[in-house]
């Protein structure tokens, strides 16, 4: 196989050897992809979001389980939703900051370097969160072995939630 050739977005083959690489219009907008807004204009980013990311927000004790059917406060999502989103939205970097103030506590910070489009008037826009983890506040099955892990997930997902204005909780959280 020929190598690979590097584009603004990333490594691509030739035509010949497969799909080519993925294009953005002049708004900064992926081609292909059926962009939903809302009546201000913009992309209505929790719109976007695919029903396979979302389920019933357990700890609402729901009868109700089409997600069609719930609002957002009675959702969650999945980390997976939020990747894909930020896949769709376009990014540059992706940068972690990570602390472990004691053995039993993780703080991290993501910070995020959007592509320009139309949305931020053509400027590249950094946005951070922070996420935590602690043995109080991760799974006894699981998170609590991979605290970083948990603090990375959770800043991550709420960098992505925030500046994407999607008000329903991860799971992740």
């Amino acid at each position: 196989m020929p190598p690979r050739k590097k584009t603004k977005i990333g490594f691509v083959k030739d035509a010949e050897d497969g799909p080519s690489v993925t294009k953005r219009d002049e708004n900064g907008l992926l081609d292909g992809v059926k962009h939903i807004f809302g009546e201000d204009g913009l992309i209505d980013w929790r719109k976007m979001v695919k029903d396979k990311y979302l389920y019933p927000n357990p700890s609402k004790n729901l009868s109700e389980t089409d997600v069609s059917k719930l609002s957002d406060s009675n959702l969650c999502i999945l980390l997976g939703g939020l990747k894909e989103l930020a896949q769709i939205r376009g990014y540059s970097n992706i940068k972690y900051d990570v602390s472990t103030p004691s053995s039993e506590y993780v703080v991290a910070t993501c910070s995020i370097t959007w592509i320009p489009n139309y949305e931020t008037e053509g400027r590249e826009v950094t946005f951070s969160s922070v996420g935590d983890a602690s043995l109080e506040n991760s799974s006894p099955v699981f998170g609590v072995y991979y605290l970083a892990t948990s603090a990375e997930n959770r800043a991550f997902v709420r960098c992505v939630r925030n500046f994407l204005r999607i008000n329903i909780v991860s799971k992740e959280e």
